[in-house]
């Protein structure tokens, strides 16, 4: 069984940027850190990359599916082309919306509910399956084994942890907190060309 290494690491820069650009997940994570400690927000980003696992394998298996059938494929490729495109350019637009969150120090509650929450923001978010299936959708049409994409599942969920662990203990400083969305225009402007690249590739793939 082949391992596409090219098609998995492209895969995974796409989406790690995705999940750079600052959202739901990485306000919960910063809010939780910064009210409740370091430890709250770990447990979060754990709990997030968990869901990761659960959301990325449903949105996988899916299209597995749905590519069979040669009709669907071009048809879905069309529209989740169509939607990365819009994103794209969405994001270019779009202008910083999120603002410094101040350190209160309230007293920690039980981790396990720090978790719980993680993954359910993760799970019930359903702006991460639309965008997971439109980024995917261009993985998938290069046709990769099953262990390739075994691989990008779990690295996913590895990146996701990475990058809010990362936040947790990063960002709850306030001057690289500041920094960071100081510079959250560019990143919209970065994912948005990027999400024009790949979307233009869906559509003509």
């Amino acid at each position: 069984m082949s391992i596409d290494i090219a098609l998995i690491i492209k895969t995974l820069l796409i989406l790690f940027l995705a999940v750079m650009s600052p959202g739901p997940d990485f306000v919960m994570v910063l809010r939780n850190s910064l009210s409740y400690g370091r430890r709250a927000g770990l447990f979060s980003a754990l709990g997030i990359a968990t869901g990761c696992l659960f959301s990325f394998t449903i949105v996988v298996c899916g299209l597995q599916v749905l590519f069979s059938y040669h009709l669907f494929k071009a048809i879905f490729s069309l529209i989740c082309g169509s939607y990365l495109i819009y994103l794209g350019f969405m994001s270019i637009r779009s202008k910083s919306k999120h603002q410094h969150i101040e350190e209160q120090y309230k007293q920690s509650a039980a981790m396990f509910s720090y978790y719980r929450a993680g993954l359910v923001t993760n799970l019930l978010n359903p702006k991460l399956y639309t965008m997971a299936a439109a980024i995917l959708t261009y993985t998938e049409q290069q046709h990769p084994s099953i262990a390739s994409n075994i691989i990008i599942i779990i690295g996913q969920a590895a990146v996701a942890l990475l990058w809010f662990v990362c936040v947790s203990i990063i960002f709850s400083h306030s001057r690289v907190q500041d920094a960071y969305l100081k510079r959250e225009r560019m990143i919209n402007i970065l994912v948005g060309f990027i999400f024009i690249i790949i979307g233009s590739r869906i559509m003509f793939g």
